[in-house]
C-alpha cells in the first residue's frame, strides 16, 4: 500500500515538473540514480513554496499559502508532493526545518522589496537561494558535506538566480514588479516604466547584460572552487548551475532578445552542451 501511495505522488511530480522546457527533463538523468526520486520531490517541493508569490496576486493571500506550506510540512498533510517528500526519502535526509529559510525568504518577495546597492541585491538572492541548496547538498551527502563545498554550491545557486531575474526583466516591469537596485538604476538611467514601456532599449540591453555577466561570473568562479570529487558528486546541481550560465551567455551575447520573448537554455544544444559538463565532470573526478 505505501509502495503505491509513493508511486501516484511521484506520478504527480513527473507529471508536472518533468515537462519540455523545465531544466529537470534535462538535468536529473545525470543524478545518481538512488537520489532521483528524491531530488525531484525535493524539488517539486522547492518550486510549489517559491512559485507562491507569483501564483497568488494578494500579498496576505500569499503569506496565509506560505503558512499553510509549513503547516502542511509539520503535519504531513496529504498533498501530493508533501507525500513524494515523506515517501522518497527525501525527508530524512534534507529535513523540513532546512526549508524554513526559504518560505522566510519567499515571504519576504511578497511586498517587492527594493534594493539601494546591487549587494543588497545579492544578499536577497543568497538568502533565497541558500536554503534550497543546503538542502539538496544534504540529501546528496547524507554523510556530511564540506562548509566550503556548501559555500560554493549557494553562490552558484544565487547566481542563477540573478540570471533569472535579469531574463524576467521586462515582463516583471510590465507587472509592476522593479527589484533593480537604485545603484544600477542611476547608473544605466533607467526606470520601471521605460523598461515596461519599452523605451530606452539599448540602455535596457546593457542593464541585461551587465545582470547576467555578473551571474555567469559568479557561476564559473564557484564551478572552479569546487573540489573535482566534491563537483561530481553534487553534479546535479552543478549541472543545474551550468543551464543557467548558458541562458547568462545568451542574455550577455543578445540581450535583445529577452525584450521580445522569455528566453530558456533548453533544446538539443543544451542537452548537448549538460553531456559535454557532465562528462567533463566524471573525468576529473577519477
Amino acid at each position: 500500500m505505501a509502495e503505491a501511495s509513493t508511486e501516484s505522488s511521484l506520478d504527480w511530480c513527473r507529471a508536472r515538473y518533468l515537462v519540455p522546457g523545465h531544466p529537470l527533463t534535462l538535468t536529473l538523468p545525470y543524478a545518481d540514480p538512488a537520489d532521483r526520486d528524491a531530488l525531484l520531490a525535493l524539488r517539486a517541493l522547492i518550486g510549489e513554496i517559491a512559485a507562491v508569490p507569483g501564483d497568488v496576486s494578494e500579498p496576505d493571500v500569499a503569506r496565509r499559502k506560505l503558512g499553510w506550506w509549513m503547516d502542511a510540512l509539520d503535519d504531513h498533510l496529504p498533498h501530493p508532493v508533501i507525500q513524494a517528500y515523506l515517501e522518497s526519502g527525501a525527508a530524512e535526509r534534507a529535513p523540513t526545518r532546512m526549508l524554513g529559510g526559504l518560505v522566510a525568504a519567499v515571504r519576504a518577495t511578497i511586498d517587492a522589496p527594493r534594493f539601494d546597492t546591487e549587494a543588497e541585491l545579492d544578499r536577497h538572492a543568497r538568502a533565497l537561494a541558500a536554503p534550497a541548496a543546503q538542502a539538496e547538498a544534504a540529501l546528496v551527502a547524507p554523510d556530511g558535506v564540506d562548509t566550503t563545498v556548501v559555500e560554493e554550491l549557494e553562490r552558484m545557486a544565487a547566481a542563477a538566480y540573478r540570471i533569472r531575474l535579469a531574463r524576467d526583466l521586462v515582463l516583471d516591469a510590465r507587472h509592476g514588479r522593479w527589484s533593480v537596485p537604485l545603484e544600477l538604476r542611476a547608473e544605466f538611467q533607467l526606470t520601471r516604466a521605460q523598461v515596461a514601456e519599452g523605451d530606452a532599449p539599448h540602455r535596457v540591453r546593457a542593464l541585461l547584460a551587465h545582470l547576467a555577466g555578473q551571474g555567469v561570473q559568479a557561476i564559473e568562479a564557484g564551478r572552479q572552487a569546487l573540489p573535482t570529487a566534491a563537483a561530481w558528486r553534487h553534479r546535479h546541481a552543478v549541472l543545474t548551475a551550468e543551464l543557467d550560465r548558458r541562458l547568462g551567455l545568451l542574455l550577455v551575447r543578445k540581450p535583445s532578445r529577452a525584450l521580445e520573448q522569455r528566453l530558456s537554455a533548453s533544446g538539443p544544444r543544451a542537452a548537448f552542451g549538460l553531456w559535454r559538463q557532465a562528462r567533463r565532470l566524471r573525468r576529473a573526478a577519477r
